[in-house]
């Protein structure tokens, strides 16, 4: 059975909240422990709106600095220690991000007493994060009006899926469950059994690719390509192609190229602009040139 791996959206606004929308936040559930991508204002709000269980909330991923991706973090990480945290909390981020939460906690008096271990990371370099046996983040470039990282979560498959049916066939022992869990034939008496006859056929490896925000770029698409899910910001509708590149965002029409290029069958869209008070659009607009256009929700949840 595959592990559970989804994303639910708590924020898809841009720059500020407004129309019943958020800032950037959201939280990707891998075998039942959670990361978050993004904190922007109102957090740790949304958290409790949408019943996310914070004590499976182990990392933290901020993608740049601007206030509507990281403002969330002062109080989500004071109401941790007023919650009773006790478990490492890993924070990864720009540089630059460890001097903006030790300012907080010094001029505030914040009291942190669980570990909080801070890792920073080049925004032009490809970073390769290991975050269990079964999970790889790796860091991307974006371009932005500040150094700017994309994130992609990949599943990595240890093992192979046991036939029950075949363990009491042929009465396999322990090590030879184990033997053949990791890929390998059994022999008994000279009589060779493969590893395929007794496990069923590993599922295609998922991921996940969050590309926050970032002018109209194809560099992307190696980091994204065939990405099981993407998500790729769409602050303005086609049309406004000026505006996007002035201010290094980018039009709906340009992200479905992206994904398009990168053979990604499903997109999910948000940081929508606030000149958008109904969000529809995007889809109306997008579906027929996408198909596999997903328009993000507050509250939703999305598998991979």
């Amino acid at each position: 059975m595959s592990k559970r791996f989804e994303i639910t959206i708590l924020g898809v606004n841009s720059a500020f909240p407004v129309h019943g929308r958020h800032p950037s936040c959201q939280v990707v559930n891998f075998d039942d422990r959670l990361y978050m991508i993004d904190c922007g204002e109102a957090a740790q709000i949304q958290i409790a709106k949408f019943k996310i269980k914070r004590n499976k909330l182990d990392h933290i991923f901020i993608s740049h600095m601007h206030g509507d991706h990281c403002f969330g973090l002062p109080g989500l990480l004071t109401s941790f220690a007023l919650g009773g945290r006790n478990e490492a909390l890993y924070l990864h981020g720009p540089l630059g991000i460890k001097k903006f939460i030790d300012v907080i906690i010094d001029i505030t008096g914040a009291f942190i007493p669980f570990d909080l271990i801070i890792k920073e990371y080049d925004t032009e370099e490809i970073n390769e994060i290991l975050i269990t046996s079964n999970l790889k983040v790796s860091t991307f470039p974006m371009k932005h009006r500040m150094p700017t990282m994309g994130f992609r979560f990949a599943e990595v498959i240890t093992e192979h899926n046991i036939n029950p049916a075949k363990i009491k066939e042929y009465n396999l022992s322990i090590d030879e469950i184990k033997r053949a869990k990791k890929g390998l034939n059994i022999t008994r008496e000279g009589v060779n059994i493969t590893c395929d006859e007794l496990t069923f056929t590993p599922s295609k490896p998922r991921s996940y690719s969050y590309c926050s925000d970032t002018v109209y770029d194809p560099e992307l698409i190696p980091h994204i390509k065939k990405s099981s899910l993407l998500y790729h910001e769409t602050t303005y509708l086609n049309g406004l192609e000026i505006i996007a590149k002035e201010r290094m965002h980018t039009t709906l029409g340009q992200a479905i190229d992206i994904a398009k290029s990168a053979k990604v069958e499903k997109m999910i869209i948000g940081h929508y602009s606030s000149r958008y008070a109904d969000t529809k659009v995007f889809l109306d607009e997008g579906l027929p040139l996408y198909p596999g256009l997903i328009l993000g929700v507050e509250g939703k949840t999305y598998s991979v």
